[in-house]
């Protein structure tokens, strides 16, 4: 278990990628009131359901907002930092120092850059339900447990949309660490050339 959550921080996209696949095949179940978690939801009020279902759809724009403004902005200023950081490394004069500063702020950007990628992701238009004239129909129609239904899928897609917030987040952390570590090893090496100017490079 742990081991997979190590995995889990270290390399998020393809977790999220696995784990967004399995979240939209359950909201295409032609069943999916039978699956547990959704089983009871046709016993509640439709008042209630209906009342549930548009604070779902709520907080899907809320969700898709918070992930593209907020992690595309911070990609953007860190991508700019780690840009910034790389010009620096020439400044470094041990080869084996600059080798290892271009690698960590290299792996840094790729987390950075991915966080971006996934937020701008957030453009994507995902399924929603519970409006529209099919299910409108549905309910003129009293089709049994048709608000259940979109509210149980509609809770699924909002699942999907907090996976792809947390791999973004968990990505710019990522990204932001090893930016830090590379700007210490990067000032430690400096302050090394400038205090033993005769000492061979470290």
């Amino acid at each position: 278990m742990c081991l997979s959550r190590l995995a889990e921080e270290l390399f998020p996209f393809p977790h999220y990628l696995a784990r967004a696949r399995r979240q939209r095949r359950r909201s295409e179940s032609p069943d999916i009131l039978k699956e547990p978690g959704y089983a009871e939801y046709g016993s509640l009020p439709a008042e209630q359901l209906m009342e549930r279902l548009k604070e779902e759809r709520a907080r899907a724009v809320a969700l898709d907002d918070k992930t593209f403004k907020l992690t595309l902005s911070l990609s953007v200023g860190l991508t700019v930092l780690g840009s910034t950081a790389a010009v620096l490394v020439r400044a470094v004069s041990a080869p084996t120092m600059q080798a290892t500063l271009t690698v960590i702020i290299g792996v840094a950007l790729f987390y950075v850059l991915s966080a971006g990628f996934v937020a701008i992701g957030a453009l994507r238009t995902l399924p929603s339900f519970g409006y529209g004239t099919a299910f409108l129909q549905q309910q003129q129609a009293g089709a049994p447990n048709a608000i259940a239904d979109a509210l149980a899928r509609q809770e699924i897609m909002n699942s999907i949309r907090h996976l792809r917030n947390e791999t973004a987040y968990q990505a710019m952390r990522n990204g932001l660490v090893l930016l830090f570590a590379g700007v210490l090893l990067f000032a430690a090496a400096l302050a090394y050339q400038t205090l033993c100017p005769g000492l061979p490079p470290a």
